[in-house]
């Protein structure tokens, strides 16, 4: 059971884990035991295939360009940002205004759940499921207002503070029931994962550096790239019994690879797959992206690659971008009460004359998740806002393209309160 998702980011490590369960104790002789490998669901899809490619049990699939009768290839502009850190510290010379708004943003509360683990047997792929009821430790607001308290109390004796007296153990836990009444929670506890939240809405007084100006920009240059550049990505082929598809026309079947040609007819003969998993375009005209296939991995990308082919007469060409390593955006929001950076990759780019529309596309699952998680809105919201202000800033610095951005999904609408560029 890995700790990090890092014991199964490469071949090696995996291999090294899977070599320390294999070594069978002296008590365990003469009998054949199973080796079990438990992972975070939010990891499963990223190591599954590692893991299968170890084991040699399982065919890849690879998505790159190719050259074709038309070139379908184009060009993109990125902004080279570069980031300086701040230098210096910024200690706090006067006492922090904690929690002005009178409450902490919780996340939803549950005293228990029932998770159902999936095993899969890595030689047979049969799976067997066990569902068990999880109960979560719950904390008094009582218990945690006086180690809340506790700790302010320290703080004020090193330092010469009053933060104990301007927030005694009555407030905090009125600070507390209001929280809990943001989150429809009636009862006087909370989860380990509040509990966390709290110490680190109070925790604000012990920070030495200012955390919200840790980079500055200073200098920005426009870079141009070609789709040509786009790197190989595959897909191991037991992921289209899961949901994925692939999108292929005659090239590919004449341009790709001999390996690939050879894994793709596999796929096409076989019969077992879901309808889904297979999208043959008839007509490779109207298949206008310079990639051999073309992967989805989930419906609203499946429904919008057969859209964007179906009106293949309103677009010049399209690709189908990396998760990462072709084109990322930074970007930056508050988790709870504290700052944090990261950068996406939008999922299209599709070209229109001297237009280019950058589509970000947002899977059912991930809206519903939006509406009930603050955390995730607000990401969410920030991927949106430096995006948009990323491509104006492009559209602002050259004028021999125009760039659009957008989320998008094919079923629900868009997220509350987005809008399109």
């Amino acid at each position: 059971m890995p700790h990090e998702e890092r014991a199964f980011n490469s071949k090696l490590l995996i291999a090294q884990v899977l070599g320390r369960g294999l070594r069978i104790p002296e008590e365990y002789k003469g009998e054949q035991p199973i080796v079990t490998v438990f992972n975070h669901d939010n990891w499963a899809r990223n190591i599954k295939h590692l893991v299968e490619e170890v084991m040699e049990i399982e065919k890849r699939l690879y998505s790159y360009p190719v050259e074709k009768e038309r070139d379908y290839n184009f060009e993109i502009y990125q902004i080279e940002y570069k980031k300086k850190e701040i230098e210096g510290e910024f200690p706090q010379k006067e006492p922090y205004e904690l929690l002005k708004k009178g409450y902490i943003t919780l996340s939803s509360q549950l005293e228990g759940v029932e998770k159902e683990t999936v095993y899969e047997r890595a030689l047979t792929g049969v799976r067997e499921k066990k569902a068990t009821y999880i109960t979560y430790k719950m904390y008094s607001i009582d218990e945690v207002a006086q180690d809340i308290w506790n700790r302010l109390r320290s703080f004020d004796v090193e330092e010469g503070t009053i933060y104990s007296k301007e927030f005694t153990k009555g407030r905090i836990k009125e600070i507390f029931k209001n929280s809990l009444d943001k989150i429809g929670w009636n009862k006087d506890t909370i989860t380990e994962e509040n509990y966390r939240k709290a110490l680190q809405a109070f925790g604000v007084i012990k920070r030495k550096r200012a955390k919200t100006l840790r980079f500055k920009i200073e200098a920005e240059e426009l870079k141009k790239f070609s789709t040509k550049d786009l790197k190989k990505t595959s897909l191991g082929i037991g992921s289209f019994r899961r949901g994925a598809s692939v999108f292929f026309d005659e090239d590919s079947l004449n341009k790709s690879l001999e390996e690939d040609i050879a894994v793709l007819k596999e796929l096409i003969e076989d019969e077992t797959l879901p309808r889904m998993a297979i999208k043959e375009v008839r007509n490779k005209f109207n298949f206008k992206t310079p990639l051999n296939v073309v992967f989805t991995h989930f419906e609203p990308e499946r429904k919008f690659v057969e859209k964007l082919i179906a009106n293949s007469d309103l677009i010049d060409a399209w690709i189908k971008s990396r998760d990462t390593g072709f084109y990322s955006i930074d970007y930056s929001w508050r988790k709870g009460e504290h700052p944090e950076q990261a950068k996406f990759n939008p999922d299209f780019f599709i070209k229109v004359g001297n237009k280019i529309i950058v589509i970000e596309i947002k899977e059912d699952a991930l809206i519903s998740k939006i509406k009930e998680n603050g955390d995730l809105a607000k990401e969410t919201r920030a991927k949106y806002k430096y995006a948009i202000e990323h491509f104006q800033k492009l559209n602002n610095l050259q004028d021999e393209q125009i760039y659009y951005f957008s989320f998008f999904n094919t079923s629900s609408g868009m997220p509350p309160n987005f809008g399109h560029c």
